[in-house]
């Protein structure tokens, strides 16, 4: 974790690390050396790329914190910075180098997460120069143009995790960057989607960002950690509230509403669609916590009928329930078995009793034959281990 420090408890900083390994995790998706492999991954951001999801996310995840909007961090102070200035990025990834597009407001920031990269080709006017908008303009474009030149097909994360899109390479040719590729003089002279073969790099940049590193387990431990512990909180604080009685009509919607509703808002708010059935909460009582119980379970309509009272042994009340939480967003998921007091029927003095008289019944039982085998000649065995075996010729 060295090159992270906090401030007031919150992430600072940048790791080289860290920073130089997240490039080289994007770059090894380019060395994989197929046929559709690209040779390079394009992000834009901003308005260039109609405010691309999946650009935005990539962009997150090489520079950490600085695009995380909505996590204040103290060394940058965004209040008077606008918005299309510090999206005013470009960014080419190829196998051995990077190729980036900046402006001189947005430097500064860029600057700590990409002076550690090798093979860094940076493009940016002085202050003086990207005083002309007209000038800036024409040398963001011709600055995307000499980046791509080498290039036969390009990657790009068209889509977020958040929010899955069909791949449409005509919208990827309505972004504005793109567009302008177009223009006579100062762009490629063509439409950049026939030039260029266009691949979808979305679902292998996924699976990257869900590789654990430093800055990643941080925000695990510090961030989503506690939010899920709470739910676990909130869970029992309910249940001890419950009396003996009116835990019995406890159903299994009520106990799990909970969890549902943690699991349900951050689908909503992080625009995530997935509800595979090892993705769900759930809270299960007694028989009705069966393998075939879990794999028929529904998320949308969770049981009314299913009781503590109904749902124990022929329809006795329930003696366990197992719940499961789950984070909607990160791999934070748990599984928990609890029983409702004792789970055992420990035995009575009038029961030993009762069951030492079974016992000589039946040792006086085996006696009886014991002796009659003797009295006839014959041989007899006991599955008893109180009797030794027996022979007439004894």
């Amino acid at each position: 974790m060295a090159g992270i420090r906090r401030v007031n408890g919150k992430l600072s900083g940048v790791n080289p690390a860290v920073s130089c390994s997240r490039l080289r995790q994007v770059q090894a998706l380019l060395c994989e050396g197929d046929s559709v492999t690209p040779d390079g991954i394009l992000c834009s951001l901003g308005i260039d790329s109609r405010y691309n999801e999946g650009c935005t996310e990539l962009a997150k995840y090489l520079f950490y914190g600085l695009y995380e909007r909505n996590q204040p961090n103290l060394e940058h102070a965004f209040d008077d910075f606008p918005e299309e200035m510090l999206d005013d990025v470009i960014l080419l990834i190829k196998a051995e180098c990077v190729q980036l597009y900046c402006n001189p407001l947005n430097y500064s920031y860029l600057l700590p997460y990409v002076s550690h990269w090798r093979n860094l080709q940076l493009y940016c006017m002085t202050e003086a120069e990207y005083e002309d908008e007209e000038a800036a303009e024409e040398f963001k474009i011709s600055s995307f143009v000499t980046m791509v030149q080498d290039c036969h097909r390009i990657g790009v994360a068209y889509s977020s995790q958040g929010h899955i899109q069909k791949f449409d390479v005509f919208m990827v040719e309505k972004w504005p960057l793109i567009q302008a590729f177009a223009l006579e003089g100062i762009g490629g002279g063509s439409f950049f989607t026939i030039k260029y073969k266009i691949v979808d790099m979305s679902e292998k940049l996924w699976q990257v960002y869900t590789r654990l590193d430093p800055v990643s387990l941080d925000h695990l431990l510090t961030e989503d950690l506690g939010i899920f512990e709470k739910q676990w909180s909130n869970f029992f604080s309910r249940i001890d509230l419950e009396s003996h009685l009116s835990i019995l009509d406890l159903s299994e919607a009520q106990a799990g509403e909970a969890f549902r509703t943690f699991y349900c808002h951050g689908l909503i708010s992080n625009n995530i669609s997935d509800k595979s059935k090892s993705r769900q909460p759930f809270v299960l009582f007694g028989k009705h916590s069966s393998s075939e119980d879990l794999e028929n379970i529904s998320f949308n309509f969770p049981s009314e009928s299913h009781q503590v009272r109904n749902t124990g042994p022929q329809g006795f009340a329930a003696r366990h329930m197992i719940l499961q939480c789950v984070a909607p967003k990160g791999p934070l998921s748990c599984s928990r078995t609890y029983f409702f007091g004792t789970t055992h029927t420990p035995y009575l003095g009038i029961q030993m009793t009762e069951q030492k008289k079974t016992d000589v019944l039946v040792a006086s039982q085996i006696y009886s034959a014991v002796v009659q085998g003797v009295l006839s000649g014959i041989k007899c065995y006991s599955s008893t281990s109180s009797f030794a075996k027996w022979n007439s010729s004894d």
